[in-house]
């Protein structure tokens, strides 16, 4: 053979295997809630926030009415000359219902926007989680298979099994292993 491995412990191997099990746990998981997160958020735009904006813009149109009926009022009573007071009521409500018009349009253009928006990095949470699910058990199930073919090979040779903080092995005829 042109090239040996070199293996000083197939316990260190073996706790790498069981090491890549639990990163492929704990990622698998963080994908599911990434992928979670991103749904509850379109919800949360599409429904969630165009429904609050909606009730708001006709709370604050019925507020810049009430506030308009008001002005006409004072401005049809003879006890009072100074407006001022209604007309700001009817500037600020008239401000309040603008921000609200704003904030429904900006929550339309997100809802319409979203998926394109957010696509690029689903695709690619899609092929971190294919690697997951595809590649990274095929790779795991192999080292394990392997695993136990050093173990098989370590007993036909006749080699002790030692910690991984211990002194090297040796086989029966004196060699290091």
């Amino acid at each position: 053979m042109a090239e040996q491995a070199r293996v000083a412990s197939i316990d260190a191997l073996e706790e790498f295997r069981t090491a890549l099990l639990r990163y492929q746990n704990r990622a698998t998981q963080s994908l599911d809630d990434v992928s979670g997160d991103v749904k509850q958020m379109r919800e949360w735009i599409t429904f969630d926030r165009r429904m609050h904006w909606q009730s708001e813009v006709k709370r604050r149109t019925r507020k810049l009415e009430q506030a308009e009926a008001e002005l006409m009022s004072s401005k049809f009573s003879e006890l009072k000359d100074d407006h001022s007071v209604q007309q700001l009521a009817v500037k600020k409500a008239s401000r309040s219902l603008a921000e609200a018009e704003e904030k429904l349009r900006v929550t339309k253009r997100w809802a319409r926007d979203f998926d394109a928006i957010v696509a690029p990095g689903t695709r690619q949470l899609d092929g971190m989680r294919e690697r997951l699910s595809t590649s990274l058990p095929k790779s795991i199930s192999a080292m394990g298979e392997t695993i136990g073919l050093l173990r098989d090979y370590a007993e036909v040779r006749g080699v002790r099994r030692h910690d991984r903080d211990g002194p090297a092995t040796t086989d029966e005829e004196g060699g290091e292993a």
